[in-house]
């Protein structure tokens, strides 16, 4: 059981746009267990607070991404379709920004971006 837990805290699958924060939530939960007894439980309280206030933004963040890349992917598949100009510069704009932006994009992520924004390039 041991070397499950192990195997899935060191998995990274690449498959996600955004990195993980569970290093920042388990360090605010260990945070909030050190506080507990020197501040009746207020701290603690504060500490989960703000590990929540993590995993929302994290959450919201990683939403962004993968919609921004599934209308990426709609824009290339149109292009493909119709050879609009249109849906090469909408790419570009949103890779661009989302690179500039985006702080929390994975290696991944940004490679694909770059191969999007290359295929743009090549096109327009």
């Amino acid at each position: 059981m041991l070397n499950n837990l192990r195997a899935a805290l060191r998995n990274d699958k690449g498959e996600d746009y955004v990195y993980s924060s569970a290093k920042w939530v388990t360090m605010l939960m260990i945070i909030g267990i050190l506080l507990y007894p020197l501040t009746s439980g207020w701290g603690t309280l504060v500490a989960l607070c703000l590990a929540i206030a993590v995993l929302i933004g994290r959450f919201m963040i990683a939403k962004q991404a993968a919609g921004d890349f599934r209308d990426m992917a709609h824009a290339k598949k149109a292009y493909a379709q119709t050879k609009k100009k249109d849906y090469l510069r909408f790419i570009k704009a949103r890779g661009e920004q989302m690179l500039a932006d985006n702080k929390m994009l994975t290696k991944t992520a940004k490679k694909e971006i770059e191969q999007l924004l290359h295929f743009t390039e090549s096109r327009l």
